[in-house]
């Protein structure tokens, strides 16, 4: 298929955060955006206003695509950042293939937007560690605003390692191991073994887990690596989660079977963290079944809780609540439906609120507290990005944007092809971030400008 050469207009590249006479987006007036009372309202809604995103990235020539993106969810003021703490560097990984299943030997780019200079793109590095849902844990890293961080194989692409690039020095170091996050002080950085991960989409290619064959193996686990020293240690164990996990005895059918740590994420304070264990078993050749839980624990790898069964995409609302999507009995009602939740951090592993009904999506609180920002995935070939605003109960649709795959409209779940919004907001909480297909350039990075909202709520 051939692709149409897009012009890049120079008005649209210069439009940044630092922008002195800031112009609204056609669609943005400030007494323009839509209130509804539920999601089934803005999946419903004939006249929304939605709002324009602004593409950053540039997506080369019919001949030589270029495809951008940042990929993964959870994206906090504090945690998995994605720009400099000024909101000038917008961080992003090209790729140079879509529309198939990565291969080791499938290189992409590092490097930054500059949001001042008309958007230009700084390579500073590569990576052969990445995948389509979570790219290769792109991050700067917290309290900097000089080091970047990403995962990669090592020069002998025979173990998972980290790379940290210093935009002031130009300079790059090694880490021992890779990085899934790091601490809101950026001291301690937390791991999983990504060679071992079978959840679709979510592995690194050609390197090999040595252990597969095992299902609950005590030489990998959940790692912990002190950011000044680089000392490593194991804080958890796949072993010691199994007796946690099934503390009247470990199951006998685990043939077939790989148990192993998926996601992390800090509390604010950094003292704790969530873990996610699965339990995957392969019911038939090509096709697992996987029991997913929540638990959080300390830095010390003790202080054990249970969160919650099958967590999705979480966020610490401070250090003793958290929020998730799934489905969890509604405190008020009993009843058991998908929604957005409120749980503690308390070992109970039940709901204390649940805050609306929807579907799955990639969540994130704005600094200010009132707002969730969230997407869903592909629905009839759309996907719907909005904002819950908290202490009115009120939903404000962003955008209904179509899913696209090879440049045509994709009405179907592509699975670990698809290309998920990822929604996050920018440091000072006026504009939105978002990986994008919906113009038929592939993944590609977007920016919108939701000051009109956030600087004037909806009220009661």
């Amino acid at each position: 298929m051939m692709r149409p050469l897009f012009v890049v207009f120079p008005f649209l590249l210069s439009i940044s955060l630092f922008a002195s006479e800031k112009e609204s987006l056609k669609s943005n007036d400030k007494k323009s955006y839509s209130v509804y009372n539920s999601f089934e309202e803005v999946l419903n809604a004939k006249d929304a206003v939605y709002f324009e995103p602004v593409r950053i990235s540039p997506v080369g020539s019919s001949e030589a695509p270029m495809y951008h993106g940042f990929f993964f969810y959870n994206c906090a003021q504090r945690e998995l950042l994605e720009f400099d703490p000024e909101g000038r560097y917008m961080l992003g990984m090209r790729i140079f293939v879509e529309g198939r299943i990565v291969q080791s030997s499938d290189k992409g780019e590092i490097g930054y937007f500059d949001l001042v200079d008309n958007n230009k793109w700084i390579k500073i590095g590569e990576t052969t560690a990445w995948n389509w849902q979570q790219g290769c844990r792109l991050q700067w890293i917290p309290g900097s605003s000089e080091e970047i961080i990403w995962n990669d194989r090592s020069d002998d692409g025979k173990k998972l390692i980290s790379r940290v690039y210093n935009i002031r020095t130009k300079q790059t170091r090694t880490l021992p191991i890779s990085v899934y996050t790091i601490s809101p002080d950026g001291q301690t950085l937390l791991s999983v073994n990504f060679e071992r991960i079978v959840h679709a989409g979510c592995r690194y290619m050609g390197v090999e887990d040595p252990y597969k064959k095992q299902w609950a193996p005590s030489e990998i686990g959940v790692w912990k690596m002190d950011m000044k020293t680089e000392n490593v240690e194991m804080l958890m164990s796949v072993r010691d989660m199994a007796h946690i996990l099934y503390p009247d005895g470990l199951p006998a059918d685990t043939i077939n079977g790989t148990l192993y740590f998926f996601r992390e994420g800090f509390n604010p304070s950094g003292d704790r963290f969530i873990a996610f264990i699965k339990d995957a078993r392969e019911t038939e050749p090509g096709k697992t079944q996987a029991r997913t839980e929540g638990f959080s624990m300390n830095l010390d790898g003790k202080d054990v809780k249970y969160l919650y069964r099958e967590p999705s995409h979480h966020f610490w609302i401070n250090d003793k609540e958290i929020m998730d999507n799934g489905y969890h009995p509604d405190p008020e009602t009993g009843n058991r439906v998908r929604g957005y939740f409120r749980f503690l951090d308390d070992d109970t592993g039940v709901p204390k609120e649940k805050y609306f009904d929807a579907p799955n999506g990639h969540i994130t609180l704005h600094k200010s507290g009132d707002w969730i920002l969230t997407d869903t995935y592909n629905i009839n070939g759309f996907i719907y990005l909005y904002m819950y605003h908290i202490p009115t109960k009120k939903f404000v649709p962003l955008g209904k944007l179509a899913y696209k795959l090879g440049g045509y409209l994709y009405p179907y779940n592509p699975g670990v092809l698809r290309v998920d919004l990822h929604p996050r907001f920018t440091p000072d909480g006026k504009q939105v971030a978002i990986d994008s297909s919906h113009e038929g350039f592939g993944r590609q990075m977007y920016l919108i400008d939701i000051s009109p909202i956030v600087d004037n709520p909806p009220r009661n």
